[in-house]
């Protein structure tokens, strides 16, 4: 397992100082005191993806809100406050024995070598099956060539690595079982080495006590039976490409500052960052400038009411899903209702429990950006959509102005349309979605990639070396030329061409892709399944208005690696 960090540790000390304040005086203030420390440990831990601690915390943490707000059980019984105490030493005890030892002295290359060891475990995969399974062959070939390294150990075998790996996947001895004994306390026992790890049990047929006794020995996902390896990649390269969320941000429109205060303290116990605004006629520049998640809007202002504001909002387009939740003493259900139906998204009465504030703001944000999520991606690859893929790269141009580096590339699959009408859409559904698959897992999360439209897809590498991506897209090119894409009748493949462009060369978002998607065009007619960098021939750089003026013939184009 890997070290927890001193900040997580200082938090468990604070819980376990209010654990022990609590039951030397019983008081119920203490208890809440208790109950917010838990909670914003679990935040903590479920943001470093350790889902064994944030397990157990959870599971006190459902303990504790049972107890939670009502004097009249305060202090609690004996045997509980002991059963409680009994969860808190295993969280502990667990979080201190992987506590991160102390450095004296750090060097810039230790930051680099960290660096690496981080990127190099979230390419680690372990297969735990019987010898000789012919999934694990498949697995193990499919998880290589998109960029993983996987590792195999025999049910009852601990990996050996020091690191905990991205995944392990487990295999039954029989398909379509349900698990063994033997397997769920080899399960449970690995969850206990590896809480850091996601746990992935394939093959698990469709029934709730094998998915339950699964989950309770520490599975993440069940696999059910009949999931392809294709799906089981799918979630692995998901998994890899998760981000780090960015922070939630909400704007309070307030005009008490006890209130105010008393709101920011309670999102900042769980992570949430937040600005506030007394006078409602700020909201929009606030807005602009801010980029909220959520707002939380008090009812009753002056100069206007939150719903009123609330109506006002919605008047601007880009301000039609932002979450408003209201906050108001108000306890009259008939006014409640009717704000809610005025562009109000929930109601909460004051004062608020923080623990339901925090969860409710988190859940209205977390759909939120889901559905942003689907307006800007594409639903067959979940890469970035044609128009957002251009807005980024256009931000990606305005970042790297005037002296960064930044590459564009535009890819396109030869000869797409015969492997449709041939072999059926979804094998070529499938061809597409192995091609996202590979850019996904060999680019780096800071890299820009997108379906263009049909089986076309944009790349963007900034801070990146011309000669440096080339080296890199071509390889792809080369790799994707020899994945087989299994079908009923056997397996095709296919083959891509690309076409390159670069700052300084081209120095508007729309010239870059232009240029790229001239030099696609000529890798097309150069014979296809080649690479091809276009520069315009004078070597000066090129706005969008020259290259359509121009209708690249300014534009010369230099052969990477042509295949006759």
């Amino acid at each position: 397992m890997r070290h927890i960090p001193h900040s997580l540790i200082a938090l468990a000390a604070t819980l376990e100082s209010r654990w022990e304040d609590y039951r030397a005086k019983g008081e119920v203030d203490l208890f809440v005191e208790f109950t917010l420390s838990l909670n914003g440990l679990t935040e903590q831990l479920n943001r470093r993806h350790l889902p064994g601690l944030v397990r157990a915390c959870q599971e006190l943490e459902n303990t504790a809100l049972t107890l939670f707000g009502d004097s009249s059980m305060h202090p609690i019984p004996h045997d509980q406050a002991n059963a409680i105490s009994r969860q808190l030493i295993i969280i502990l005890t667990e979080l201190r024995r992987h506590e991160t030892p102390a450095i004296p002295t750090r060097r810039q290359t230790d930051d680099l070598a960290e660096r690496e060891n981080a990127c190099q475990q979230l390419r680690q995969i372990v297969i735990v099956s019987r010898p000789n399974h012919p999934a694990t062959k498949t697995l193990s070939e499919q998880l290589s060539f998109f960029g993983f390294t996987p590792s195999h150990v025999r049910w009852g075998q601990t990996p050996g690595s020091d690191q905990p790996p991205l995944a392990i996947l487990f295999i039954p001895e029989q398909e379509g079982r349900a698990y063994p004994p033997s397997a769920i306390a080899s399960i449970m026992a690995l969850r206990t080495e590896f809480p850091s790890s996601y746990f992935y049990c394939l093959s698990v047929p469709s029934n709730l006590q094998s998915i339950v006794l699964l989950q309770r020995a520490g599975a993440d996902a069940c696999v059910p039976v009949g999931d392809t390896v294709s799906d089981v990649l799918s979630r692995i390269l998901d998994l890899a490409q998760t981000r780090e969320q960015e922070t939630h941000r909400v704007l309070i429109v307030e005009d008490s500052a006890t209130a105010i205060a008393h709101v920011r303290r309670s999102l900042s116990q769980h992570g949430i960052d937040s600005r506030a605004i007394n006078d409602p006629r700020l909201l929009l520049e606030a807005a602009a400038e801010y980029k909220p998640d959520a707002i939380l809007m008090d009812m009753y202002m002056p100069f206007c009411s939150g719903v009123e504001v609330t109506s006002a909002l919605r008047q601007v387009p880009e301000y039609h899903s932002l979450p408003v939740i209201y906050l108001s003493s108000e306890s009259d259900i008939a006014q409640q209702v009717e704000a809610l139906r005025l562009g109000g998204d929930q109601f909460l009465t004051k004062p608020t429990n923080p623990i339901i504030l925090a969860a409710v703001v988190k859940t209205k944000i977390q759909r939120y950006r889901e559905m942003l999520h689907s307006t800007r991606h594409d639903s067959l690859t979940g890469l970035l959509n044609h128009a957002t893929a251009k807005d980024q790269i256009e931000r990606m141009m305005h970042d790297a102005m005037p002296d960064g580096r930044l590459v564009v590339a535009m890819i396109d699959i030869d000869r797409f349309k015969s492997i449709n009408d041939r072999f059926g859409h979804p094998v070529g559904d499938q061809v597409i979605r192995s091609l996202s698959w590979l850019l996904r897992g060999r680019l780096r999360n800071t890299d820009l990639i997108g379906r263009y439209g049909g089986e076309e897809f944009i790349v963007a590498l900034p801070d990146t070396e011309l000669e440096r991506a080339t080296v890199l897209l071509d390889q792809i090119r080369q790799d994707f030329s020899e994945l087989p894409h299994a079908h009923a009748q056997g397996s095709v493949r296919a083959t891509f061409s690309c076409g390159i462009a670069s700052l300084p060369y081209f120095i508007t978002s729309s010239s870059i892709i232009q240029a790229a998607d001239a030099a696609l065009l000529q890798a097309k007619r150069s014979g296809r399944n080649c690479l091809l960098r276009a520069e315009p021939e004078s070597g000066l750089s090129v706005t969008s208005v020259e290259m359509e003026q121009s209708t690249y013939r300014g534009l010369q184009f230099s052969p990477f690696a042509v295949v006759s």
